[in-house]
């Protein structure tokens, strides 16, 4: 058995992503309220909370317990911040494999493994290089070839 984690980089381009939306959306909200200076404090300690919530506790947590586990048979992915889901899928049933990756993947981490089988799917989410490389070769030893 083989187990497979989340990229780290992955989740730190989140944490900047969520910073950069927070302080967009509190500027506007100030610029737009600018006549009621108590609702701008407000709203801006709201996003500045909530993005900061976000970004330095439920995606370390999330990122932390997201776990991939792929055997010659099948693979199960075990994710959840408060409550674990785990879901898997026998390599035989899979119909088709669909990889994404991003523009950087081999930097940030950003790739996407989508497994197609009869009712349903399984998403394989935050994976680095090397891992979504790895993951295509066990699936094509077992016969499921991918769509990029």
């Amino acid at each position: 058995m083989r187990e497979y984690r989340a990229d780290i980089g992955a989740m730190q381009v989140m944490q900047v992503l969520l910073c950069i939306v927070g302080a967009g959306v509190s500027l506007a909200a100030a610029h737009y309220l600018i006549r009621w200076v108590w609702l701008v404090w407000i709203v801006v300690g709201i996003f500045a909370g909530t993005a900061a919530a976000l970004s330095l506790i439920c995606l370390p947590l999330y990122f932390r317990k997201l776990r991939i586990y792929a055997t010659s048979s099948k693979i199960t992915l075990t994710a959840g911040i408060f409550f674990q889901r785990e879901q898997s899928i026998r390599l035989d049933r899979v119909q088709f494999v669909q990889i994404i990756t991003g523009p950087f993947d081999g930097i940030f981490g950003m790739n996407f493994i989508v497994l197609y089988v009869y009712g349903g799917q399984l998403t394989i989410p935050f994976i680095n290089q090397k891992d979504r490389r790895e993951l295509a070769g066990l699936l094509e030893q077992k016969g499921v070839f991918h769509v990029s």
